[in-house]
């Protein structure tokens, strides 16, 4: 069968009522997830109906939908065989499966690009270091499959966008996803605080009696994180494009405000040096007006008095303390002893490291804390997790996986057309994740390589001044 021919079974009448039924299934699970965050096995059985249908459903954009939107839903899972099976794990594997299924339809091959070969490294790497240096192999080469299953989804978007339309398309998911889980955590707040409702809050994250939500996302500080990445998009949209600027304002003062709300230091630090960013670069572009740029200083008040208004003065405290007890704070205090123990580990496996996770095998806490003996823990700082699981070797294939892209990124930001808008959006995301991952890891988690992929993706498929340059010659 040619591939001209294929988008025709995404049209008929039975993907139209089998995306109906996936739909329903869905909000159904939704719901429940929304109410309860508690998922039985009837709802994980309507689940993984809706995400096969969702799967199949308007090829390729009913994956991405899976892919996306199942990455900002880690802090759900299901115990399977002692596995902490997340959404996340179930949608990269269905849609692995239907890739392969397509693949072998339509008979086509899998192109890969360097930065490919780079991940592929990475994913090999907590493999052989979990298998031969690791002082429990068994525990690490799982944690270290359920990494491989975190980095999927990277490959996977690598695949399924392979031009500049379903790109847009994809980044438009992200966008959604991203307002959505910001809208969804303000709201969980809002009921903390009128109704002494629990679902999307953690109560005591950070200070005592001090709730703050994560939505569906692991905990604060990642919540605070994909929020403000939400926010720098549409910052980035804002400041570069021409149209629908109302609408991108909105989303970005939503976004804010849900990373304000979630209280995590590191995320606040990393908007504002990422906005810095797009601001830096919007300047040198002739769309960035200044109309554009004085609308932003009210709509900051704005998002000011309604925080200030909100938090009252924890937010302050939070800061405050940082500034007033430095390193002696107790959530910094604590995040500096789990880094210490990884530095500690590192000479013994300085080429491979130890393995993935491995620090939790001979890390405990009643060393320091006695009442918290028995508790697990990671590395927050993604450099030293990296240094410490996967050793000299993993650390400098992940900073040449970063540079490679950066190398083809900056060649395409010379540029102007209106695909850079959302290339500065990304890599200002990516440098968001970039700064607050060193306070709390996210790279184990799917959304950080969803991100990755989407921007390997923009990198590749926007072209560059050159390219352009050629293509006039030609004409």
């Amino acid at each position: 069968m040619s591939e001209t021919a294929s988008p025709i079974w995404w049209q008929s009448q039975l993907v139209r009522r089998l995306e109906l039924v996936a739909s329903i299934a869905a909000m159904v699970v939704l719901c429940r997830v929304a109410l309860e965050e508690d998922l039985s096995w009837v709802a994980w059985v309507v689940a993984a109906v809706a995400v096969l249908l969702l799967a199949v459903a308007r090829w390729p954009y009913g994956a991405l939908v899976l892919l996306i939107g199942m990455s900002a839903m880690p802090r759900f899972f299901v115990e399977i065989f002692g596995w902490k099976a997340r959404p996340e794990h179930f949608a990269a594997a269905i849609v692995s499966v239907v890739v392969g299924v397509w693949l072998l339809f339509y008979k086509r091959g899998v192109k890969l690009e360097k930065l490919d070969y780079w991940v592929l490294a990475y994913v090999a790497i907590n493999y052989v270091s979990s298998a031969f240096t690791s002082p429990e192999p068994s525990a690490t080469l799982r944690w270290a499959l359920l990494n491989n299953l975190a980095v999927l989804p990277y490959f996977l978007i690598r695949f399924l966008i392979r031009d500049l339309g379903t790109l847009r398309t994809a980044f438009r998911i992200l966008l959604i996803v991203g307002i959505a889980e910001s809208a969804y955590g303000i709201l969980c707040y809002a009921s903390n605080h009128l109704f002494g409702t629990a679902t999307g809050m953690e109560i005591g994250a950070y200070l005592v009696d001090v709730a703050a939500p994560y939505g569906s996302l692991y905990e604060p500080n990642l919540f605070g994180a994909y929020t403000a990445c939400c926010a720098v998009l549409f910052l980035a949209l804002y400041l570069c494009e021409g149209q629908h600027r109302f609408g991108y304002l909105i989303g970005m003062i939503v976004a804010l405000l849900a990373t304000v709300l979630s209280l995590s230091r590191a995320a606040l630090l990393a908007v504002v040096l990422a906005a810095g960013w797009v601001f830096w670069h919007a300047h040198h572009r002739r769309n960035a007006r200044r109309s554009k740029l004085a609308t932003l200083l009210p709509a900051f008040a704005l998002l000011l008095v309604i925080a200030a208004s909100v938090m009252g003065g924890v937010l302050q405290e939070r800061l405050g303390n940082l500034y007033q007890q430095g390193l002696a704070e107790e959530t910094t205090i604590t995040r500096f002893l789990v880094i210490q123990e990884a530095l500690q580990d590192v000479p013994q496996h300085p080429l491979l490291g130890s393995g993935t996770a491995s620090l939790q095998l001979s890390f405990d806490w009643a060393k320091y804390v006695p009442e918290w003996a028995g508790d697990r823990t990671w590395v927050g700082n993604v450099t030293v997790r990296i240094l410490h699981d996967t050793g000299l070797l993993g650390l400098t294939v992940f900073v040449g996986f970063l540079i490679s892209l950066w190398w083809k990124i900056r060649r395409r930001l010379r540029a102007w057309n209106s695909q850079v808008p959302m290339l500065v959006g990304l890599s200002a995301g990516a440098l968001l994740y970039g700064i607050s991952f060193q306070s709390t890891d996210g790279t184990t988690l799917a959304f950080c390589w969803v991100h990755l992929g989407l921007l390997a993706s923009a990198a590749i498929l926007i072209k560059g001044p050159s390219h352009e340059k050629a293509t006039q010659g030609e004409t």
